[in-house]
């Protein structure tokens, strides 16, 4: 087993330096540091990123997570692996059975001349059987364990993300009935909007625990509200009203349209106001949302998400502009600063604090793409799963 796993470790530094020279030479455009450093030292997973990376960059977005590319591709490099482990027994076969037959006599000019063509042929039948015998004898107790791990495992992970992206498409088709009360009509979403949706659902269990305890606060409040059938106004705060609050804005008005929840307002303010991020639009438009912006320092950008739906009129200001309601709304506060600087949110009857990371800190680098991009998907995810439990 030890031979086996050094084999294993020598076959993925040669097969790295290949596929990192191939990625360098074929990939146009910024390298990211990520899938080089996985594909140089454990290109078993680091294909699996590349083309995750090739699938984002491609007109249709991959509607599966990063992890079934990893796990998918991971199995064709394993397959290379197994192959060449298995050349070595089989070559160490062929050259005993020559021995045997060839040194041991059994086909000796002389007792050759001496053999019938039945006997020949006997012989030399019996031999391939042995041969296949011993090869699959010591097959099985050599690579048994390689291929359970190395093939059947990452097989397994894939079908099952497989089979929750179906469930959830599922989910996503069926109309429920309670008897309690009427079914909620889903709005129907932009094609693209719609895979990029359920690319999300299956990721709820990316979520922590206490994460989870705060967006169900909050969705323990909308379903109150609609308990007294009284209109849901929710304001996103953050400093400068140019990323997060805006992602999160635009991201909770597309699960309460994916979930049918109505009577529900979405806006967005700062402490200051600047300008709606455009890296933050473009990772927006990436995920099929229809966007169309003015120009000059503040745009102001008419967002689209369904042909059944208002647009979201989006553009930087203080929570307190006009553009919001002034009074009754909830106000959920998705920076810290923001959320230490505004203890009291005058007109607000609930607050919340639903932090995130800054994408502004991945500005003008190579990553700065795929930082919008996480921090897109983890505030739609988490908005998917707030309106999920609305009752």
């Amino acid at each position: 087993m030890t031979e086996t796993l050094f084999s294993y470790l020598i076959y993925n530094v040669l097969v790295g330096i290949v596929l990192t020279i191939l990625y360098l030479v074929r990939t146009k455009g910024p390298k990211e540091p990520r899938v080089l450093l996985w594909l140089l030292f454990f290109p078993a997973v680091g294909l699996g990123y590349w083309r995750y990376a090739e699938a984002k960059q491609s007109p249709e977005k991959p509607t599966l997570p990063e992890s079934w590319y990893m796990w998918k591709y991971m199995v064709k490099v394993n397959w290379g692996f197994m192959a060449v482990a298995a050349l070595g027994p089989a070559l160490l076969l062929v050259l005993t059975m020559y021995g045997f037959l060839v040194e041991g006599g059994a086909l000796n000019m002389e007792n050759f001349g001496m053999m019938t063509m039945d006997q020949i042929r006997s012989m030399i039948g019996t031999s391939l059987l042995m041969l296949v015998v011993l090869y699959v004898i010591i097959m099985f107790f050599v690579l048994i364990i390689p291929f359970l791990l190395l093939i059947v495992l990452p097989k397994s992970q894939a079908r099952s993300i497989e089979r929750q992206y179906l469930l959830a498409q599922k989910r996503m088709q069926a109309t429920p009935t309670p008897a309690a009360k009427p079914a909620a009509k889903r709005v129907q979403l932009f094609q693209d909007v719609h895979i990029y949706v359920l690319s999300c659902l299956h990721e709820f269990n990316t979520i922590s625990a206490s994460r989870k305890k705060e967006l169900e606060d909050v969705a323990r409040y909308i379903s109150q509200k609609h308990a007294r059938q009284e209109t849901v106004n929710l304001i996103f705060i953050c400093t400068h009203n140019s990323r997060r609050s805006q992602l999160a804005q635009v991201w909770a008005a597309v699960a309460a349209a994916n979930y049918g929840v109505r009577n529900v307002h979405c806006y967005s303010g700062g402490t200051e106001e600047t300008s709606f991020a455009k890296r933050a639009v473009e990772t927006l438009k990436q995920a099929g949302l229809k966007i169309d912006g003015t120009v000059g320092t503040n745009p102001r950008y008419i967002i689209r998400f369904s042909d059944e739906v208002g647009a979201l009129d989006c553009f930087s200001k203080k929570y307190d502009h006009a553009a919001n309601p002034q009074k009754g709304f909830a106000a959920l506060m998705t920076c810290s600063d923001a959320d230490e600087n505004c203890p009291i949110v005058p007109g607000a009857e609930v607050r919340y604090k639903l932090t995130y990371e800054d994408p502004k800190l991945s500005d003008r680098t190579p990553q700065e793409a795929e930082v919008y991009e996480a921090r897109s998907r983890q505030i739609a995810t988490e908005m998917l799963y707030l309106f999920s439990h609305v009752e």
